[in-house]
């Protein structure tokens, strides 16, 4: 008897010091969704920005996502990570890259339009631009990081189910 818990819990220090080893620590969590707050408003900053050189129903969309991400941000601070949180984060983080590339598109195609029948660039407009692909390659940035973070948990986690259940 006292051999298997010995066994036992040499099994659960391995794995223990394993999972510690790669398992992405609450410090680097909390200082990854610290980010991707800033990068969040700073993509609400680039949309404000461009509000008045899109569609109002692309608007109320991109801050639809932008409060979408806000909220699993929250999550994650208040509950600690989840695969399954840090996956949805990383997909409404891509969304945002795309909204921003699509807006920035369409400003640009807009003010090249313009400028093609004479009329003067609209200086505005131009600078939205700059905003959102910054914004966008700021997103991009943070959802990388949070993206290998959240493999390393993934890992973690089929590595610690594949020994429990052999």
């Amino acid at each position: 008897m006292k051999y298997f818990l010995l066994l036992g819990a040499v099994f659960i220090v391995t794995i223990s010091c394993f999972a510690q080893a790669n398992f992405p620590s609450n410090e680097e969590v909390s200082d990854l969704m610290n980010k991707a707050n800033e990068k969040v408003n700073g993509f609400e900053k680039a949309i404000e920005a461009a509000k008045p050189f899109i569609p109002q129903d692309q608007f109320a969309k991109d801050t639809d996502a932008a409060a979408t991400a806000h909220q699993i941000i929250n999550t994650l601070n208040k509950n600690g990570p989840t695969a399954y949180a840090l996956v949805g984060l990383v997909i409404t983080l891509d969304d945002l890259v795309i909204d921003a590339g699509v807006n920035s598109q369409d400003v640009l195609r807009d003010e090249l339009k313009a400028a093609t029948t004479g009329k003067p660039t609209n200086i505005a407009a131009l600078s939205s631009v700059i905003l959102l692909n910054a914004s966008a390659t700021d997103c991009l940035d943070i959802s990388e990081l949070i993206g290998h973070a959240t493999l390393r948990f993934i890992n973690v986690e089929e590595t610690l189910l594949a020994k429990l259940m052999k």
